[in-house]
């Protein structure tokens, strides 16, 4: 017999309480088990290096939202980007959870007539079970939509190789999360005849606990969520500041003038630290002198990488740079250092997390279209005659006046040298290189054996960090950042165009990728100037490989051009840092600009292009009040 009860609004059973059990609890108890699942795949990603959930989709992700996309995110968000991609991912995560709850507690739903569940799912080992189903799911479908292998050992693209197997993994999260799961539903008390029906009161007190836990899953979810983003930003980019955030302005109006630095407060790249970044644990030191030896030569006979004998590299001369623009009439005090501290310089990548791989089990292999191929060891590696050299990088995503450039001192081995051990085969065209990310890109033959072509272990003095990538990367002057691997692994001479990561048709960046000649203004930044009052306005210039030949400041929005003072280039594959002297006459509004004109005599391009998908074109400028 079934009444409806005054007050409540609800149908109840005369001989029984009614059912306080509802479907909609697996709301709450989904999104609780997602997040547990959740930190359980955090503990095995930094104890295991077992990638998660996110990262495995990252890559399809990426290819899906194409170049263009990627390159309007790094250009409005900076670093927060892909923190703010992983937390979404994540989110994305435990909405699947509370849709999976909402259909484990449906299936556990308990018989209107008895009140019990059925009896599978009467203890824990329904909750096991679902867990084993949604972890075939993970490995039969998710797997191949993520680009991966049915029930994979290892994960395809994803930095450094976990101890646990990526099927095994993944079944035991989904474990995790199916135990978890039923822990977390109601438990439902067998109805018994003649129990007393609940009264209106007791009734309404079942909903709202019912709602309670709705909100309390909905809250637990938003918490992960906010934890997810600034844990994920601080993680794996720093902070949350971006490179061209400009200082505020002093409470005097005035712009604030910072102390010399290498890179200035109105286009840093990270938060400056006090103390340099952390080394792997196992980082072995290079030799501080530098070892005797005959050179590599391309008759040499191959040495396999197990050898206790190491072959050894003469230091060619170094080229003196091109001419540039030293005889100005007056020389400025340049408040920009020409050197970017290590702490300070840029630093992009395809990862959420970066690896971190050490020394002791990296290797350098040099294979493909070769005679001799063959592999260096770290230790091998650094024991060679190492030459030093001070080169500038850009990333192609950096925009007019940003701040994803800089200028470093780097110590290691000339490319070609390694490259004339291996002795290519005629037919080789192109070196397709991969990392220990499976990050992939690729030079000519040709650009590899250009002199200003590195292998480097060292920068500013120091080995490598992780984050700039330790064991050893590429420096390729002239060409975009993109194709300065770090963290390289593998150098395979190929006779075909090869296409890496960022030049797949999904994505279109520029193959070839050569430098746009760019220039900077860094101080003053934008604010209140004094009249009558001399002003020193200086920054950056930069052509690759090219190198700079002269500067030009306009002070009346382009009409005029004045030559600026020009540093002399530390080497000719650095950036410059210039300078010019101005004292405003009168008061208003003035748009100051910069050109600049790179070795070979070419000016800047004026034209504004973005990034995508050359590199960007067009002259920075500032604007200034002066009272």
């Amino acid at each position: 017999m079934r009444d409806w009860e005054e007050g409540t609004g609800m149908v109840t059973n005369a001989v029984s309480r009614p059912r306080p059990y509802r479907i909609i609890s697996g709301i709450g108890a989904g999104a609780g088990a997602a997040l547990v699942m959740v930190v359980a795949m955090g503990l095995l990603r930094f104890m295991l290096q077992f990638p998660s959930i996110p990262e495995l989709m990252l890559n399809p992700v990426v290819k899906l939202l194409g170049g263009q996309a990627f390159s309007d995110a790094l250009d409005k968000l900076y670093y927060a980007g892909r923190p703010l991609m992983f937390t979404l991912m994540l989110e994305g995560t435990i909405l699947l959870g509370v849709i999976l709850g909402v259909i484990y507690a449906r299936l556990a739903r308990p018989n209107p007539a008895t009140g019990e569940r059925p009896a599978l799912f009467n203890s824990p080992l329904g909750g096991v079970l679902f867990g084993l189903l949604i972890g075939v799911l993970l490995n039969t479908v998710f797997l191949p939509i993520v680009e991966q292998d049915v029930f994979a050992s290892q994960p395809l693209g994803i930095t450094a190789a976990s101890p646990l197997p990526l099927w095994a993994g993944l079944m035991a999260l989904a474990l995790i999360f199916g135990v978890t799961l039923h822990g977390l539903l109601p438990p439902v008390a067998p109805q018994v005849a003649g129990d007393p029906v609940l009264s209106g009161q007791d009734a309404q007190a079942v909903d709202r606990r019912h709602v309670l836990r709705i909100i309390g899953g909905a809250a637990l979810s938003l918490v992960g969520g906010a934890a997810f983003w600034y844990g994920g930003t601080v993680l794996t980019q720093g902070g949350f500041k971006s490179p061209v955030d400009a200082p505020a302005a002093g409470n005097d109006g005035s712009v604030a003038q910072p102390e010399e630095t290498a890179t200035p407060a109105s286009v840093s790249q990270t938060n400056p630290t006090s103390t340099p970044e952390p080394l792997p644990t196992d980082t072995a030191q290079p030799p501080t002198a530098e070892p005797t030896g005959t050179a590599i030569d391309a008759t040499d006979e191959f040495t396999p990488s197990t050898s206790t004998a190491e072959p050894t590299i003469t230091q060619a001369p170094t080229e003196p740079p091109p001419p540039t623009n030293t005889a100005m009439p007056a020389v400025p005090v340049i408040k920009v250092k020409e050197i970017t501290p290590t702490e300070s310089f840029y630093h992009i990548s395809k990862n959420f997390f970066d690896p971190s791989p050490g020394s002791k089990d990296w290797k350098l292999e040099i294979k493909g279209l070769v005679d001799n191929p063959y592999s260096l060891t770290y230790d091998q590696l650094t024991a060679l005659r190492a030459v030093e050299v001070t080169t500038g990088m850009m990333c192609i995503s950096n925009p007019i006046g940003g701040g994803l450039i800089g200028n470093a001192k780097w110590k290691g081995v000339r490319l070609a040298d390694l490259l004339q051990k291996a002795k290519p085969k005629k037919n080789a065209l192109e070196l397709a290189m991969s990392a220990v990310d499976g990050y992939t890109d690729s030079i000519t033959l040709k650009k590899a054996l250009d002199p200003d072509v590195v292998l480097v272990w060292e920068m500013n003095g120091a080995p490598l960090t992780s984050q700039h990538g330790f064991p050893a990367r590429l420096l390729v002057p002239g060409i975009y950042g993109m194709k300065h691997l770090k963290w390289i692994t593998s150098i395979e001479l190929v006779d075909y165009d090869y296409k890496g990561f960022w030049q797949q048709p999904a994505q279109g960046w520029n193959d070839p990728a050569p430098v746009n000649t760019m220039s900077r203004i860094d101080l003053p930044t934008a604010g209140n100037l004094d009249v009558n009052k001399k002003t020193t306005i200086s920054g950056v210039a930069f052509a690759g490989d090219r190198s700079i030949s002269k500067v030009e400041v306009s002070t009346d929005g382009g009409k005029t051009w004045k030559e600026a003072y020009v540093k002399p280039p530390l080497s000719g594959t650095s950036w410059v840092v210039w300078g010019y002297e101005w004292t405003p006459t009168t008061a208003g509004k003035y748009t100051v600009q910069i050109r600049a004109t790179d070795g070979d005599g070419k000016l800047q391009v004026v034209k504004k292009a973005d990034p995508y998908p050359n590199g960007a074109t067009g002259y920075h400028s500032v604007t200034y009040r002066v009272k």
